[in-house]
C-alpha cells in the first residue's frame, strides 16, 4: 500500500486538512502504516497534482491556516480499484522481530532466551498499547472521521485493530512456547552431561 491510498481512504470519509489526516493516521493506522507529517504533505501535493484530490477550503485559524482537501471522482475511482486489487505481496511484511527469531539459533541458549524474552516484552507492550488505543480512541476516531456509530467504514477500521491485537497475542503466545522449548532443551542437555 502506498501512503497515498491511505490518504484517499481517509478523504473518502470526509474532507480533511493535512493535520486531521495526520491525527487519524496516528490514532488508527500507525501500528501498521506509520506516516510522518512531511510524508503526508508531500503525498497531498502529489495527489492534488494527479487530480485525485482537490483543495476545497482554506481555513484561517488563530495560530495556523489550514487547507482542507476533498477526494475527487478520479480519486474515488483510484481508491476503489486499489481496494479491489489485492496483491500477493500484500501478505508479505517486513517484521524485524521475526528476522531476529529466525537467526536466534546462532546464539547460545542463554542469549537466545534473553532475545526471546525481549521480543515478548516489546510485543506484549505494543499489543497492550494497541488495545488501550482502540478503547480510548475508537469514539474520537469516529468523530474526527465523521463516521456515525454502525457505519461500515468505521467497522472496517475496527477490524484492522482487531487484526493487530490478535497478531500480537498470537506472536506473544508463540514466543512463550519457544521460550519454554528452549528451557526444556537446556534441561535435557544438563541431564545428558
Amino acid at each position: 500500500m502506498s501512503l497515498e491510498k491511505g490518504i484517499l481512504g481517509y478523504l473518502s470519509m470526509k474532507p480533511m486538512s493535512g493535520y486531521d489526516i495526520k491525527r487519524l493516521f496516528d490514532m488508527s493506522a500507525a501500528f501498521f502504516w506509520p506516516a510522518d507529517q512531511a510524508q503526508i504533505y508531500r503525498s497531498l501535493k502529489k495527489l492534488t497534482d494527479e487530480g485525485s484530490i482537490e483543495l476545497t477550503e482554506y481555513l484561517q485559524g488563530e495560530t495556523v491556516n489550514s487547507k482542507v482537501y476533498s477526494i475527487t471522482e478520479n480519486g474515488n475511482r483510484v481508491f476503489r480499484e486499489w481496494l479491489l486489487d489485492l496483491q500477493k505481496s500484500d501478505f508479505i511484511s517486513r517484521l524485524p522481530f521475526v528476522m531476529h527469531l529466525f537467526f536466534s539459533g546462532a546464539l547460545t541458549p542463554e542469549e537466545q532466551l534473553v532475545c526471546i524474552e525481549e521480543q515478548r516484552r516489546v510485543n506484549n507492550e505494543f499489543t497492550q498499547n494497541l488495545m488501550e488505543n482502540y478503547q480510548e480512541n475508537g469514539d474520537l476516531f469516529a468523530e474526527l472521521a465523521g463516521l456515525p456509530e454502525g457505519d461500515r467504514k468505521l467497522e472496517a477500521a475496527m477490524y484492522a485493530y482487531r487484526w493487530g491485537v490478535l497478531r500480537g497475542e498470537a506472536y506473544g503466545k508463540l514466543l512463550e512456547e519457544i521460550k519454554e522449548d528452549i528451557k526444556g532443551k537446556k534441561t535435557d542437555d544438563k541431564k545428558e552431561e
